[in-house]
């Protein structure tokens, strides 16, 4: 292919010419290059510049192959695109006037495509957009307030573009845009409802509101798509704050609130930091649980054991349809001890007014490091509950073979809210009896002064005794053991009240004498009993 270079004169294409530069197109900066109103420059190689294009004229890019731009920063007035096999940036360019797609894509690679205060987008669509397949941006530049202005970005066929809208004043002010087609790789790990795809966002010298709409395609939508809310993440945080969702367009607003961040559809959403002890992993001499589940072999189920028997009845989900699931790793040896996996605990979320406490309004299945903090299913971040509004909450936390424990609605309710930076943990293992529900027998203050839950409930009945009716020696011996005091059953039982992976009823420690001695003092008509406000 032939090279027209231009450089060290001026060169002026008249008003209504068309003309076909079949070539590549170098324009050197030592040279003036103007397309006139009306004037039509057809270039079906490439076109690389030192310098602004001038005139108010069209640069059309119509070759039968990939075709590259680069302006090195400089302006081309008015751009089509019509090229079905795309045109690569190469270089920063600038549009002045409009940008035309009348067929294929601009893929920027690691370069930006700017469009001026000025300038407008016209013909995008399916195959007809800019396709941020790197780190460059489209950047929208600002000089006054704009109302959805179109960035046409995109992703593979299909068109995603946003819509800035800004209120404010402006020094070098700009927006900058990307989109991608996969779910945010920092959604909270159990959001039941959002996208599959996201828009990373800069904002500078805005002085203002910037508000971003991303506008996803039916194909993207997981779950329910009215439970969908604009998010806004920071780096660390997710806010809902000024949100703005629209199901009839598929778009999705938020505001940027910073230097930069990314757009996203997802499910209000709250997060829980809490914190507890159970009975019997608890040990007084570290001041952290044994993990005896997890290793030397994992023992604790990859999937939520409160949804199957034996647990199911005893603990029923609520608002809560999506089975929590770890990945293998999690349950491995992490880089600190203090962060393996003990088990699974059930987490209830309940109201603080009105009858503080005795309606549960969802439920959540979530893991329990050795150092008491409850985590989600990726074993790191806090607790997520979906669809549920910033509010306060009492909160309950259960186990499968320890009694429960709640935090007092009168004297101990959480606020809540997505924002995990600031929130704070309810830690029961260091409440005071006030700030517990019930009565002091509730829990166990250990000898190092930490709380802990009651263990031995190995039938899940809310009461831990030993000769009581509906006791959980007779469960342990009659159902776990099937009547053979001799006998054991290895594994993640319900009769292992002891959490040693084994369960007994007389062999050297054995879950019986846990049950009596450890449990309950030595007393065989002892009854502890779980205290929750219903």
């Amino acid at each position: 292919m032939k090279l027209i270079k231009i450089h060290s004169f001026l060169l002026v294409l008249a008003t209504y010419a068309a003309n076909t530069a079949s070539a590549q197109l170098f324009i050197d900066n030592s040279a003036q290059f103007t397309i006139q109103s009306g004037a039509i420059v057809t270039v079906q190689g490439d076109v690389t510049s030192n310098t602004d294009i001038l005139g108010t004229g069209l640069l059309q890019m119509k070759g039968a192959a990939l075709q590259n731009i680069n302006m090195n920063g400089f302006t081309i007035p008015n751009l089509e695109i019509d090229n079905t096999s795309n045109v690569t940036l190469t270089g920063n360019t600038k549009v002045g006037t409009s940008l035309i797609f009348t067929n294929g894509k601009v893929l920027l690679g690691t370069n930006n495509l700017t469009l001026a205060d000025v300038a407008t987008v016209s013909g995008a669509g399916t195959s007809k957009f800019v396709e941020t397949n790197g780190s460059g941006q489209v950047i929208k530049l600002l000089t006054a307030n704009i109302t959805s202005s179109e960035i046409p970005v995109g992703v593979g066929t299909t068109y995603r573009p946003a819509f800035i809208t800004t209120t404010g004043t402006y020094s070098a002010a700009n927006v900058g845009v990307r989109a991608f087609a996969v779910v945010n790789p920092n959604k909270p790990p159990m959001i039941s409802d959002y996208i599959a795809a996201y828009w990373p966002v800069t904002r500078t010298g805005v002085t203002g509101i910037v508000n971003v709409s991303g506008q996803y395609s039916n194909g993207d939508i997981s779950g329910t798509e009215t439970n969908l809310r604009g998010y806004f993440f920071n780096g660390t945080d997710w806010s809902s704050t000024g949100e703005a969702h629209d199901a009839a367009l598929n778009r999705v607003t938020a505001p940027i609130i910073g230097a930069s961040g990314e757009i996203f559809g997802m499910d209000k959403f709250i997060v829980l930091k809490t914190k507890v002890f159970l009975q019997a992993a608890y040990n007084t001499s570290t001041g952290v649980m044994a993990d005896n589940l997890r290793t030397p072999s994992n023992l604790i189920p990859l999937s939520d054991p409160y949804r199957t028997a034996t647990y199911s009845t005893a603990f029923p989900h609520v608002a809560n349809s999506i089975t929590e699931s770890a990945n293998a790793s999690v349950f491995a040896d992490q880089a600190s001890t203090n962060n393996n996996i003990v088990d699974w605990v059930f987490l209830e979320l309940r109201n603080a007014t009105v009858s503080p406490g005795n309606t549960v309004l969802q439920t959540r299945s979530a893991l329990l490091k050795r150092d008491g903090n409850i985590v989600d299913v990726d074993g790191v971040s806090p607790v997520t509950f979906n669809n549920i509004a910033n509010a306060t909450y009492t909160v309950a936390i259960r186990h499968r073979i320890h009694l429960g424990i709640s935090a007092d609605p009168a004297t101990n309710t959480k606020a809540l809210s997505e924002a995990k930076s600031t929130a704070s943990v309810l830690d029961l293992t260091t409440a005071t009896d006030a700030q517990i529900y019930g009565t002091s027998a509730a829990f166990l203050v250990a000898t190092d002064g930490k709380n802990v839950l009651w263990a031995g409930n190995a039938n899940g009945n809310g009461l831990t005794n030993y000769s009581a009716l509906g006791n959980d020696r007779l469960y342990l011996l009659n159902t776990v053991l099937s009547g053979s005091t001799s006998g054991s059953v290895s594994g993640y039982s319900a009769g292992d009240l002891n959490m040693n992976r084994i369960a007994n009823y007389s062999a050297l420690g054995n879950d019986r004498l846990f049950l009596l001695n450890t449990v309950l003092s030595g007393s065989t008509i002892t009854t502890k009993t779980q205290a929750l406000p219903n």
